[in-house]
């Protein structure tokens, strides 16, 4: 199924080529547009299809793009090349700071957030006339120029098809590593992966960034494509169609975004014989699509294509118990007089107790005394009003959920915490790995989780004697 799903993507990027080596300009038009719409899919795709969140301010990065290449290149007079790694710079830093205030708001504020900042680049490239050119926006952008050649429209054109297939390689690589299933994690269950040791901070943007990065990079080749720019191309309208091109192809799919934006940019234009009846048919064929495919027409056709691996765990004699021994740190976890309230009532009140390393220790009582109120005390998500929780010498009372984790204070849940969307096999591997997720070069290249980590999660799945399906 993988093979045939890697040939068919080939495929299609042989005969993107194939048409623009014989197509006219409208036609080199049309297929280069829709390689800069699914660039900014597949970065979008990393924000809601991998970690769930909704941004509507695309467009801001990719009006930054669009602009740092432009005025670059025609006001500086620098090398595209240049300024196409400037364009990708500027908005991956722009993202990061973004970021960092956006991700102490979730959900419909969050998309808020990400809205106001799209209409403050579109309004501040029509003020700032000196160097955006205001509402009249820049003309004569230069080509691309490599060893004296000087790219001719269909060369364009084709750089765009290549950059796409390599923006979507990359996104292949990163949802299948380490990084993106940490990002499932996080938008599947936040808490639970939080007590695994990941850090929803550092994930999210690093999300951000990576979406804004590739929404500039489009920009600024869609600045050479078109040879002009101006701030009406990038309007909200523009974020929504971004959008629609994740949904309609399909959230956190690889090739969803090629397909959503096959579907948004050529639909229109098969329908331009309806004169202006067209986005009336557009709005309500997008319609027929979302009601007959809600995952995507990309998640749709996997679910109904997709086979349940047969393999089952391997239990070669696993050694459980020294495995166990082995990641143990051998502290002690002392709580000392714990105190918190929720208002008038007091939930834990002069809590003490040492769990010593190799022994079972219960916290008792019935309903409503505040033994899960310990519990997320100890997880830390909870901050107590008086006391300390100590591991070993070390007072961790006031560090998060994740940073417990990665010492060695973990949890589980009477109500099972597990990442649906994930399999058997990978929700014991994101778990094992402690939110260590490699270095950050992962990032940009992949890393699937090596063997020895695959053999450990198939051995502790014999030992339950769970004989399922691993992917």
């Amino acid at each position: 199924m993988k093979h045939l799903y890697r040939v068919a993507m080939a495929g299609v990027f042989v005969l993107a080529v194939v048409s623009c080596a014989v197509g006219n300009s409208y036609h080199l038009y049309l297929i280069a547009l829709v390689g800069l719409t699914t660039m900014v899919g597949v970065g979008l795709n990393i924000l809601l299809g991998l970690s769930g969140q909704v941004s509507l301010g695309q467009v801001g990065f990719y009006a930054i793009g669009a602009y740092t290449a432009a005025v670059l290149t025609t006001k500086v007079g620098v090398s595209f090349w240049l300024a196409l790694g400037a364009a990708s710079g500027l908005t991956g830093l722009i993202g990061t700071l973004v970021a960092m205030p956006a991700w102490r708001v979730t959900g419909p504020y969050l998309a808020m957030v990400t809205i106001a900042f799209g209409f403050i680049v579109e309004h501040g490239t029509v003020e700032w006339r000196t160097l955006t050119g205001g509402a009249n926006g820049l003309m004569a952008i230069p080509a691309p120029v490599a060893w004296g050649y000087r790219f001719s429209e269909r060369a364009v054109a084709l750089l765009i098809i290549s950059l796409t297939a390599m923006v979507v390689g990359l996104f292949w690589q990163f949802s299948t590593s380490p990084w993106g299933y940490a990002l499932r994690a996080l938008r599947d269950a936040e808490i639970a992966a939080q007590s695994l040791g990941l850090r929803p901070v550092v994930l999210r943007t690093t999300a951000f960034t990576l979406s804004a990065v590739v929404a500039g990079l489009a920009g600024a080749l869609f600045a050479v494509l078109t040879g002009f720019i101006s701030p009406s191309t990038f309007s909200f309208l523009q974020s929504i169609l971004f959008l629609l091109v994740v949904i309609i192809g399909g959230a956190g799919t690889v090739c969803g975004p090629l397909l959503g934006a096959a579907l948004v940019i050529l639909l229109p234009e098969w329908l331009s014989h309806l004169a202006e009846y067209r986005l009336f048919f557009f709005g309500g064929l997008l319609l027929v699509v979302l009601w007959i495919a809600p995952a995507g027409i990309a998640g749709t056709l996997a679910r109904r294509l997709s086979r349940v691996s047969p393999r089952t765990a391997r239990a070669d004699d696993a050694d459980v118990l020294a495995f166990l021994t082995q990641r143990s740190n051998g502290q002690e976890l002392r709580v000392q007089d714990l105190r918190l309230a929720f208002g008038g009532v007091r939930a834990v009140a002069g809590v003490s107790f040492t769990a010593r390393p190799g022994q079972v220790t219960s916290l008792i009582g019935p309903n409503g005394a505040g033994k899960t109120t310990v519990l997320n005390v100890l997880d830390g998500v909870y901050v107590p009003d008086a006391g300390a929780v100590r591991l070993g010498d070390s007072d961790v009372t006031g560090l998060p959920p994740y940073a417990r984790a990665r010492i060695g204070i973990a949890r589980t849940y009477q109500t099972t915490q597990l990442f649906p969307t994930m399999s058997v096999l990978d929700n014991l591997l994101i778990a094992l790995r402690r939110g260590h997720l490699g270095p950050p070069l992962t990032v940009l290249i992949g890393t699937r989780c090596d063997a020895a980590l695959r053999q450990t999660a198939e051995r502790l799945l014999a030992f339950v004697g769970y004989n399922g399906p691993l992917e």
